[in-house]
């Protein structure tokens, strides 16, 4: 397993990002690189048309007309880096064992951690009110293949369900994985909780697509996550308390 910083701000100097996709152009590739790294130092408000063309020697007219706006800008340094995440995980070329799966979340949080601020930016980005199919659908797309992988070895493997919407599922588990950034991105928790919200969250998903002994052994397995992100004194006795439910109060944090 990866291991998480305790600060979620490491106070190590980020190495510059270097994008070189095939076919993309010597300006294109500067254009990127300068506006991930002030996304980086300072988050979506620090990047301006203006300043992007000053820092990366590009006409503000040659930036609208490859990107649209300063949206088009954001999209195009996110969508860059998740190719870069994609053929990472692609040359390992992993049997996607739920092992594999929770070592391969777990390093995506300490990829949140060594950037920050533009990890931010990406999560933001997800849940904008603008709507933004493509984007999102890039977004999505390192969670989605990672549930894919790991539920097309099970399919294989004889242990799935059958009658079962299998691409609605996938798709419901890239928006709650995206529920469990979206919280340590505004501090509701650390990398550690993160880490194991994460394993949770995609067992719940997982459970419903197995069968059998299978099925059980995962359940048994996210007992266990359950148990370390902490059980409390009321447990899942809140969800029969429906009088104290209809007066308001929502057991928030202790079940």
């Amino acid at each position: 397993m990866t291991t998480i910083p305790d600060d979620p701000e490491p106070k190590v100097p980020r190495p510059r990002r270097k994008y070189s996709s095939p076919g993309m152009t010597e300006r294109r590739q500067r254009i990127i690189e300068r506006a991930h790294q002030i996304l980086g130092e300072g988050g979506v408000h620090a990047l301006t048309i203006d300043r992007l063309s000053r820092e990366a020697d590009v006409a503000p007219r040659t930036l609208y007309r490859l990107y649209g706006d300063k949206e088009g800008v954001i999209f195009a340094t996110v969508a860059e880096r998740l190719r870069e995440v994609r053929a990472h995980i692609a040359r390992m070329n992993k049997d996607y064992t739920i092992d594999v799966v929770f070592a391969e979340l777990d390093w995506m949080v300490s990829e949140m951690y060594r950037d920050s601020l533009y990890a931010r930016t990406v999560i933001d980005f997800f849940f904008s009110s603008v709507p933004r199919p493509a984007a999102i659908r890039e977004l999505g797309s390192v969670a989605y293949n990672r549930f894919r992988n790991w539920m097309d070895r099970e399919i294989r493997a004889g242990h799935s369900c059958t009658g079962l919407d299998l691409e609605r599922i996938a798709q419901e588990l890239v928006e709650t994985e995206f529920v469990v950034y979206h919280r340590w991105a505004v501090g509701s928790i650390d990398g550690p909780t993160c880490c194991l919200e994460l394993h949770a969250n995609f067992l719940k998903s997982a459970i419903l697509v197995l069968d059998g002994p299978e099925r059980r052994a995962y359940v048994t397995l996210l007992g266990e996550k359950h148990r370390a992100l902490g059980m409390s004194a009321i447990g899942a006795a809140a969800s029969t308390n429906r009088a104290e439910r209809d007066a308001g109060v929502h057991f928030i944090g202790k079940a």
